[in-house]
């Protein structure tokens, strides 16, 4: 059990005393809300707004009801780590998916595992995990010969990336194109890359043959898959889950990319370590010094081609990698993978240490002192719990990240916001971690007076706004306060948000502008504002801590056809939440009529951006570039 560090003058704190306190008091919320200004009512001068296809069809999400008879969970085979390593290294686990009924494929509610005329088995196959036989020996061993085993591999790992974040957010999550599933190709091409496309939805993976002059450890001939990577299906799926939740966040500035890479990139890492078999390996090699030595984090981000021990990232555990506002957008994101990593392995040191002491009498071993096998477990029960910890903080923060053009101090806006939200007593300081190793690597957010928890927290409205028919007793769920009870009702709770921020007193507080006002905006076309989403959130901390939010966002588009610019849209809007009394919490806005963050994005869309990819297909490169960038880059 983690054992907290010593505080005499702290008094004992029961976690059912600690849940119940920091569970947030909405109607006290309310009052200090309402008591920083009027509520605005009765003010019919609103302009037009309409509501985007995601409000609907994040209502009709299919789901699965379990019945007190099913299963609770499917256990399936998988690769943790390449399968060239050595199982024990931890090449292999077991992972509890949450049970479905299965189809062939497999297919289930989010996915749909398809073959594909490439692939390489001539043979005919069968993939149907709710075979008996697959039921009671936990799916077919790991082989990469097994093409039914490389569906099975696709299947668990997407599920169970999907599931964090589903837990994270409280919620199921859309897919951005109308379709409920996402089909998943394991052999979608010959081709060393894998990618995920918005406009079919789908999910590829390819394959390709070793040729004799490759520098790897395998015979000529031999194929390497990307779909048995679990890193890259956990990134690519990533890109997809991101596309769903922030549809709108389009090239606008180098770090939106950048964003896009290091998000999916810390998620298919802190997934893959919060598997006890890994965790167990990385601690007996490092003897329970994550700083001692990284090459635990080498084979992360490994190319699928499996050459060798190059990675696709460098995670940088000692801050010399800083934050160039010049720098290409993959360095930027590895910046930011960096700084997290470092702040999880501050925190882990921090609760390893009085385990070290109980063990030793001190902080840590000596690097040729054995490693007890009791000592082993509890290290290896600290990071696998504090790498789940870390990757629901990192997804739980995208419902407090602007709407468009975030910047990686954005992100960690986002991120100490979101955690103080639900946990304002951080006894661990995971915040303060957070902080110091984006100082440390210079990563700054704009408009901040200091680097500090209180003044990154996002503001609160300059007059208090509420909206009385969002109050949480009034809304309408299917059985659970993540899913609205029917597209109707999601469409009312939009409409709603709609008419409070599209009235012209709230426009300017949430970004907007009215497409009549000409003269604010140089001439430029501005439709109408969109109410992209509204989504029901329910979040529970580490002590129990229990918060219910709504989040939505509204966008707008502005059409920028001016002599001297190359055309382009330039969007604002605001992420907004509120509190289950109906009251807006934040706003986290971008003004459509900012002038300065218009230059900024025009300069950077008519600059020459080689090998960018467009986020809506989150495409790369078709064949790896000769710096070692390939899957999942």
């Amino acid at each position: 059990m983690d054992i907290p560090p010593d505080r005499p003058t702290s008094p004992d704190t029961p976690a059912a005393t600690a849940a119940t306190a920091q569970s947030r008091g909405e109607e006290e919320a309310a009052r200090t809300s309402l008591r920083s200004g009027r509520v605005r009512k009765g003010d019919a001068d609103t302009i037009k707004f309409k509501l985007g296809d995601r409000v609907k069809q994040a209502a009709t999400i299919p789901h699965f009801d379990r019945k007190p008879t099913d299963p609770i969970y499917r256990p399936l085979k998988i690769y943790t780590i390449d399968p060239s390593r050595h199982r024990e290294e931890g090449q292999t686990t077991v992972l509890n998916i949450p049970y479905e009924p299965l189809g062939k494929g497999p297919t289930g509610y989010r996915f749909k595992i398809q073959k594909s005329d490439c692939s390489p088995f001539d043979e005919d196959y069968d993939v149907d995990l709710d075979d008996p036989r697959l039921l009671i020996s936990s799916g077919r061993d790991p082989a990469p010969t097994d093409p039914v085993f490389h569906h099975q591999m696709v299947y668990a790992v997407a599920m169970t990336t999907y599931s964090a974040f589903r837990t994270a957010l409280g919620r199921q999550i859309s897919w951005a194109f109308p379709k409920q599933r996402l089909r998943l190709v394991p052999h979608a091409f010959a081709d060393a890359n894998a990618f995920y496309d918005r406009e079919s939805g789908t999910l590829q993976f390819g394959w390709f043959k070793v040729e004799g002059g490759d520098d790897v450890d395998l015979p000529p001939g031999a194929i390497i898959y990307a779909c048995l990577s679990h890193d890259i299906i956990a990134h690519e799926l990533t890109h997809a889950l991101l596309d769903g939740l922030r549809g709108e966040f389009d090239r606008s500035n180098p770090d939106v990319g950048a964003f896009h890479e290091a998000f999916a990139d810390l998620v298919a890492l802190l997934l893959r370590f919060t598997y006890p078999s890994v965790v167990k390996n990385v601690i007996l090699s490092t003897n329970g010094d994550l700083r001692k030595d990284n090459d635990w984090l080498h084979f992360v981000f490994e190319l699928a081609e499996g050459k060798g021990e190059r990675a696709l990232r460098s995670i940088d555990l000692e801050g010399k990698q800083k934050y160039d506002r010049q720098g290409e957008e993959h360095d930027r994101g590895t910046v930011l993978v960096s700084a997290i990593i470092d702040a999880f392995v501050t925190i882990y040191s921090r609760k390893a240490a009085p385990i070290f002491h109980l063990a030793t009498g001190r902080d840590r071993l000596e690097d040729d002192e054995a490693m007890s096998g009791e000592l082993l477990t509890q290290l290896t029960h600290i990071a696998s719990r504090l790498a789940s910890h870390m990757l629901t903080m990192c997804i739980r923060a995208i419902d407090y990240c602007p709407p468009v053009d975030i910047t990686l101090g954005e992100y960690l806006r986002a991120l100490v916001t979101a955690d103080r939200d639900l946990v304002p007593d951080d006894r661990w300081n995971y915040r303060e971690a957070l902080i110091d190793a984006f100082r440390e690597r210079h990563i700054f957010p704009g408009g901040i007076a200091a680097l500090s928890e209180d003044a990154l927290l996002w503001d609160t409205p300059p007059e208090a706004i509420s909206i009385p028919q969002l109050n949480f007793g009034r809304l309408r769920f299917s059985g659970d306060p993540g899913r609205a009870a029917s597209a109707k009702e999601a469409q009312r709770q939009a409409r709603l948000i709609g008419q409070m921020v599209c009235k012209r007193s709230n426009l300017e507080d949430f970004g907007l502008a009215d497409p009549a006002d000409k003269a604010a905006y140089l001439g430029d076309a501005v439709r109408a504002p969109v109410v992209e989403s509204v989504r029901s959130s329910r979040r529970v901390g580490p002590e129990g801590q229990l918060s219910f939010d709504l989040v939505a966002v509204v966008t707008q588009c502005r059409k920028v056809q001016r002599p001297d610019f190359t055309p382009f849209d330039f969007t604002g809007g605001a992420t907004i939440i509120l509190g289950s009394e109906g009251q807006v919490r934040y706003v986290i806005a971008k003004n459509i009529k900012n002038e300065g963050r218009l230059e900024r994005e025009r300069k950077f869309k008519e600059a020459d951006h080689e090998g960018v990819y467009p986020l809506r297909s989150c495409r790369y490169e078709k064949q790896p570039p000769a710096t070692g960038d390939g899957p999942g880059g």
